[in-house]
């Protein structure tokens, strides 16, 4: 009877950690769209740059940061501003690893995947949403060019969140049937 209990003290306390890593990826990727959406100018140029400069390579063209505006393409006429970021997909990316993955690791590695899956959402993230720009860049002419865009940007980032849930869900040595 004694181990039935050790065992069943343990499995508590791992729910209630892995509830608590929820709780905190919930409550940083909060504090990290309210820091977001109250950046400065230099927060914002920094953070925008890799969005800039992937899309600047892609097209050949310079993207020039304007205060309060953000990175504006002459050549083409757009801006690439706050917006852009993907920052709530970020946040979205962020949690739904850690709150889906984190039961899966003890101990130390439960820390490490929470590290690697914030350093792992902002890095996707910005991918994702680079693909998002440079799809758009040619659909500016469009009559439609808003819906068009925010369509896109809901069919990358779903497929995006299909599949790191997918590569991750294999990666752990999950499986659908076991969910």
């Amino acid at each position: 009877m004694l181990p039935a209990l050790h065992a069943l003290a343990r499995a508590a306390r791992q729910n209630v950690a892995d509830i608590l890593y929820g709780a905190l990826a919930l409550a940083l990727g909060a504090a990290m769209l309210i820091g977001y959406d109250s950046a400065d100018d230099g927060a914002l140029r920094a953070l925008l740059w890799p969005h800039a400069n992937i899309t600047g390579a892609f097209y050949r063209i310079t993207l020039l940061y304007q205060d309060g505006v953000g990175y504006v393409a002459l050549e083409r006429a757009f801006v690439l501003g706050p917006a852009c970021m993907g920052a709530r997909f970020i946040v979205m990316l962020f949690c739904m690893t850690v709150c889906f993955f984190v039961r899966r690791f003890r101990g130390y590695h439960k820390i490490a995947f929470f590290a690697l899956s914030l350093i792992g959402a902002i890095a996707v993230g910005i991918l994702a949403s680079c693909v998002r720009i440079i799809g758009s860049v040619p659909l500016l002419s469009t009559g439609q060019f808003t819906a068009i865009h925010a369509g896109t940007g809901i069919v990358i980032y779903l497929a995006t969140l299909v599949g790191v849930y997918a590569l991750i869900n294999r990666a752990t040595g999950g499986s659908y049937e076991k969910q």
